[in-house]
């Protein structure tokens, strides 16, 4: 199993309730040490997937796969590598934190069970709540609970719903920080509203909208798809000012705004060529000073609204 590079492949899944298709025809791929975010709308049909995706929903059509193991109502060998977080986490709110942890590694049949239990809550830094009640913590501690749960059989792969929701923004940062480290010995589907957030954390993405599948792949290479020819910031002294850039094609200047001593230019040429090179040449040649020049690409948000704007 360890050679496998696609921990997750959803092929062509449907999922159809009483009167409704929630899921249509869904298809795409996790590769191994990713963090991929999964995003939608609500009523998208995420958490439909993310549940078959889990074994606890089969699907009406199509089939997923998990670590080369075929995803059915109940898989043994899919027993302990998966970890589930949804965005209610399964805590049972009258059990120490710690018996609580525990209770979940015996079900899974850990066998160093006092190290794990342990070590998940340094890691999550719960050890000074093990022995509270967990209906008696704050969300935030909660959460972390809910998140340690998912650790404390040592699953490879990571089904994160919403982490982060409604938390206070220094449990946040720890977590996600958490999260990324997490990366470097796990995979993990990571849903989120926080697009920023998904942006920090995620090398790749898939966008679902009314059920279907409406971008899925490397965020570098969406935010490149979804660009509208080429977008640069260029920066000069306070002062100058740009030049004509006609020669590179048509182009307009969206803003303009000043930074320290810099004066920041975003540029739009309706060319989609990166020609930055023949642009900074240019432009010292006309004998502006040139402090900085980036292509900027569409935030995430943009490219989010796109598609679920209008895609029918």
């Amino acid at each position: 199993m360890s050679n496998i590079d696609k921990i997750l492949v959803v092929d062509n899944v449907s999922r159809e309730f009483p009167g409704r298709k929630a899921v249509t025809n869904v298809s795409f791929e996790v590769e191994k040490g990713s963090i991929h975010g999964f995003l939608g709308p609500n009523g998208a049909g995420k958490s439909t997937t993310m549940r078959m995706i889990a074994g606890l929903l089969p699907p009406s059509s199509g089939q997923i796969t998990v670590l080369g193991e075929k995803v059915t109502g109940f898989n043994p060998n899919l027993k302990n590598q998966i970890g589930l977080l949804p965005e209610n986490a399964p805590l049972i709110l009258d059990m120490s934190v710690e018996k609580y942890l525990r209770f979940v590694a015996r079900l899974h049949g850990v066998q160093n069970l006092n190290d794990q239990v342990e070590q998940v809550m340094s890691e999550l830094m719960i050890l000074d709540v093990r022995k509270r009640l967990i209906g008696n913590l704050s969300k935030g501690y909660k959460q972390r609970v809910g998140l340690a749960q998912t650790l404390v059989y040592d699953a490879p792969f990571l089904i994160l719903d919403e982490p982060t929701n409604g938390l206070d923004p220094q449990t946040v940062v720890e977590l996600r920080d958490y999260i990324r480290r997490l990366s470097n010995r796990k995979t993990i589907l990571f849903s989120s509203h926080i697009l920023p957030e998904v942006e920090q954390l995620c090398d790749q993405i898939t966008i679902i909208h009314q059920g279907k599948v409406r971008a899925s792949g490397n965020l570098h290479e969406i935010h490149k798809k979804f660009r509208q020819g080429l977008v640069l910031k260029i920066g000069l002294r306070v002062g100058e000012h740009l030049p004509d850039l006609s020669i590179f094609g048509k182009y307009e200047i969206t803003q303009s705004h000043v930074v320290a001593k810099e004066v920041q230019f975003h540029v739009t040429f309706e060319n989609d060529t990166d020609c930055r090179s023949e642009i900074g040449k240019y432009l010292i040649k006309s004998g502006v000073n040139l402090l900085t020049m980036q292509v900027e690409s569409p935030e995430l948000e943009d490219i989010f609204l796109q598609v679920t704007e209008t895609k029918k």
